[in-house]
């Protein structure tokens, strides 16, 4: 399963976001052949304003901001380098810790639109807790799935949908009483709950329409 979607994201915080706010008016781009990955030194951004001596104010006075360069001009857009200051939260670097791609990042109301494709709807809820664990507005704006073949096994369960139900079963998920809790397969399987949650109960609603109900179809004819 392939997830493509929009979020808009907002906190003080972000990187520019404090220049983003003080000129609404500019439009602020990621330059896509560069990135942001937060092992390079530098961050190279497109900008079209209508006064670029007042963008470069809001850069000098944005406490996310370590230096700025501009490099190259072409009216009424111009590319900087930028450079972060430790105080910069980001939101890129989970996205490609979880093998999530950003497609595109823009300037949006007082923070960031992003374009995201993430390998699974478990990936953007790992992301949506990390943003509430840091006190990340993290809205959802449009969210489109195709499905992959290659990635599911047996009754179209996906690869992590079947470990987290084997594991849930073994480990004793299903007992009565319990012998694992959700709390200790995110332990075991280096996951949040919240992921491991929803690969149960979205495992084991595949497993029921695909064998439960179609049985049942089978039987009334």
């Amino acid at each position: 399963m392939i997830v493509s979607t929009s979020v808009y994201v907002a906190h003080s915080d972000l990187a520019l976001a404090p220049t983003i706010r003080a000129l609404p008016d500019a439009e602020i781009g990621v330059v896509s052949d560069t990135g942001t990955d937060p092992v390079n030194d530098g961050h190279f951004f497109w900008v079209e304003a209508a006064d670029f001596e007042a963008f470069e104010e809001a850069l000098a006075a944005d406490h996310t901001v370590a230096s700025f360069t501009p490099v190259t001009e072409a009216d009424p857009r111009r590319t900087y380098r930028i450079e972060y200051t430790d105080a910069a939260t980001l939101i890129t670097p989970p996205v490609s810790a979880a093998g999530g791609l950003v497609l595109e990042s823009r300037s949006h109301r007082d923070g960031w639109k992003l374009r995201l494709e993430l390998q699974d709807h478990e990936t953007m809820e790992d992301l949506s807790a990390f943003a509430d664990r840091n006190g990340i507005r993290f809205t959802v704006l449009e969210l489109r799935q195709t499905e992959d073949a290659a990635e599911e096994s047996g009754f179209g369960l996906t690869e992590p949908q079947i470990e987290a139900l084997v594991n849930a079963y073994r480990n004793g998920y299903y007992d009565d009483p319990r012998e694992i809790t959700l709390e200790g397969l995110s332990e075991l399987l280096e996951i949040s709950r919240t992921a491991v949650s929803g690969r149960i109960r979205r495992g084991s609603a595949r497993l029921i329409e695909d064998v439960l109900i179609d049985e049942e179809s089978i039987d009334e004819e």
